[in-house]
């Protein structure tokens, strides 16, 4: 059952999300701003990026895209986006959204995501920088 209702919730944020940038096409730029989806109370954000070291930018970028379907199917994950400087192609950042801290938790102690951690330590100029925020009302 809780695979249904985690999946009754992805669909509704994909709907929502898919939605939203419809809207966004064809509605006037005043209307934006009655778009919204409210977070659960304590919802966790993340926000980390990581710099890949010269000529290893092909290689972090492998290893992260196929990092991001693995925590979309992780419960309690309800957002999971990576991204790719425009100005800076070798910077990667991360827009993360977990339902609770508990599902951020599991998140860092699932396996894929420490594999990741391992993966890229050669492919990094740095470590990963994290940013965390809660979601207010």
């Amino acid at each position: 059952m809780k695979n249904n209702l985690q999946m009754d919730r992805r669909s509704l944020v994909a709907k929502l999300g898919l939605a939203v940038a419809a809207a966004g096409l064809s509605a006037p730029p005043a209307a934006h701003a009655a778009q919204t989806v409210t977070l659960p109370k304590g919802a966790v954000t993340v926000v980390a990026s990581v710099r890949a070291r010269g000529g290893k930018e092909a290689e972090l970028i492998r290893l992260t895209e196929a990092l991001v379907p693995k925590v979309r199917q992780e419960a309690g994950n309800l957002l999971c986006q990576a991204h790719q400087g425009l100005e800076e192609p070798g910077l990667l950042v991360f827009y993360e959204i977990f339902e609770s801290a508990a599902a951020f938790e599991a998140h860092k102690a699932a396996p894929h995501t420490k594999q990741w951690s391992v993966d890229i330590q050669s492919l990094a100029a740095g470590p990963v920088e994290v940013k965390l925020f809660e979601a207010l009302a």
